[in-house]
């Protein structure tokens, strides 16, 4: 070869040098912005109000009662089976399981009465046995409404 043909970069390691370059920056760029402390707060809340649509249409769609119960770390929908009870259900429709990271604190106005018994409940009819659920984490706070007109959120604090 000559020395003509060896002097330079080749296209593969110039695209590399670039994707290295690119990570770096955005990497750079999440940890210098951050988040203020309400953001996962306020994704969480608008998640959930996604899902408990998503439930509401799923309880009339496949003629189901459907139910949603908080977790130590999470939350999860379930339907009722006649003769079994609250069963675990949604895995394949979008309602999975799923977990807070952090763990967030629920709470629920009025009140629940037990822990077995799922906090809201969608009836097939469209009908919802609804509640205000208030969410909490590092002094934020968003509650969600639930009820026959839908789900809403509101909040305060950072």
């Amino acid at each position: 070869m000559s020395a003509r043909a060896t002097r330079g970069f080749s296209l593969i390691e110039l695209l590399v040098v670039i994707v290295i370059i690119a990570l770096g920056a955005s990497l750079a760029v999440a940890w210098l912005v951050g988040t203020r402390p309400g953001e996962r707060l306020d994704r969480e809340a608008r998640d959930l109000a996604g899902a408990f649509r998503l439930a509401a249409d799923v309880a009339r769609a496949r003629q189901r009662v459907i139910g949603w119960q908080p977790q130590g770390d999470g939350y999860r929908f379930v339907s009722w089976q006649p003769g079994h009870g609250w069963q675990v259900f949604g895995e394949r429709l979008g309602l999975a399981a799923q977990r807070w990271d952090p763990p967030l604190q629920p709470s629920r106005q009025p009140p629940a009465a037990d822990t077995t018994t799922p906090w809201l409940v969608w009836l097939p009819d469209g009908e919802v046995v609804g509640a205000h659920i208030q969410l909490a984490s590092d002094g934020a706070r968003r509650t969600l409404a639930v009820d026959a007109l839908g789900v809403s959120v509101t909040g305060r604090g950072r």
